[in-house]
């Protein structure tokens, strides 16, 4: 009977077998798990290079169109022009009467609509110029208050026909900034174009700058318009689209006003910003950096002597602004 044991399994051999398919278990597992995740690396690279090779394509894509369009400037430009002039010499009968009045005023019609036109496809070419990298900044010492001055001039006449009210904000003496003033007139005028276009008879339109205490110079343009929702503010700051893109809109134009502001503000190295309320009004914020801001004096230049030693005055300041690279 004693005998009978010796059959029975060696305990510890038992013990060394449950411990050896514990770790081939553990071994099998751990290689599962590598190569799952060598799969998933392998898997996420080839996703990741069709993103970036997706990416390159559209980016060159989009540059070449940007070239395109940058170089059209010519092709586009001067028969417009052509046009714009020949159907001002037969508005004008400079050469002779017409004919018929109502041919008068359909080289009226055609001017105006070329110019309309012009202004459309400049705005696309200088948009189409920022984004391949071509337009440059031109700069000289500019009075921010001539600018808006200049500005207003522009939009008095249909802000008077729209039966709105223009109001100038902020101190009367003069701001000097290092800027492009053809640039600086184009981001002023096309705010004050927005908000007369977009504000109602019986509303307002105030523009103006202040000084911050960090040297930087705010130009505030604020009306008492139709506003935008709050889920449009970014919207309206991408080209060609609209916050009312239905094809009855009471407003029209081709969403290209405030994007390329925004562009050419960067192009200075500012920042653009709108607060907007439906029913309310909009108020658009252009930051003009400190290093841009020069002089802000409360009085002016007593001969033209003083006048031509404080331009060369900052001018020098302005080159050694360029060489230490705080300006562009």
């Amino acid at each position: 009977m004693i005998s009978g044991f010796g059959n029975l399994p060696d305990p510890r051999a038992s013990s060394y077998l449950r411990r050896y398919c514990d770790q081939l278990g553990y071994l099998v597992g751990h290689r599962r798990t590598e190569i799952a995740l060598r799969a998933a690396r392998v898997s996420a690279e080839i996703a990741a290079k069709a993103a970036t090779d997706a990416m390159i394509e559209a980016q060159a894509a989009n540059r070449a169109k940007s070239e395109f369009l940058a170089n059209m400037s010519h092709e586009l430009r001067t028969p417009l022009n052509a046009i714009i002039g020949f159907a001002q010499v037969m508005a004008a009968q400079m050469l002779g009467p017409i004919g018929m009045p109502r041919y008068q005023e359909y080289a009226s019609d055609i001017g105006s609509s070329a110019g309309h036109l012009l202004g459309l496809i400049n705005d696309i070419l200088d948009l189409a110029r920022i984004e391949a990298g071509k337009l440059e900044l031109y700069e000289d010492l500019l009075d921010l208050n001539q600018v808006i001055g200049a500005c207003l001039t522009l939009v008095k006449e249909r802000a008077g026909s729209g039966k709105l009210t223009i109001g100038v904000a902020g101190a009367d003496q003069p701001l000097l900034i290092w800027g492009d003033e053809r640039k600086m007139k184009q981001i002023t005028i096309n705010l004050l174009s927005n908000a007369v276009k977009f504000t109602p008879a019986g509303g307002s339109v105030t523009v103006g700058w202040s000084l911050l205490s960090d040297g930087k110079c705010n130009l505030v343009v604020a009306d008492t318009g139709i506003g935008i929702a709050p889920e449009n503010l970014s919207k309206v700051l991408e080209p060609f689209a609209q916050a009312d893109s239905a094809l009855n809109r009471r407003y029209e134009g081709t969403g290209l006003g405030l994007p390329l502001t925004r562009r050419l503000v960067e192009l200075h190295g500012g920042s653009m910003t709108l607060a907007s309320e439906l029913g309310r009004g909009t108020t658009v914020t252009v930051e003009i950096p400190a290093e841009r801001v020069l002089l802000h004096a409360t009085s002016g230049p007593s001969s033209k002597r003083e006048e031509s030693e404080t331009h060369d005055l900052l001018l020098r300041y302005r080159d050694a602004l360029v060489d230490s690279g705080e300006i562009r």
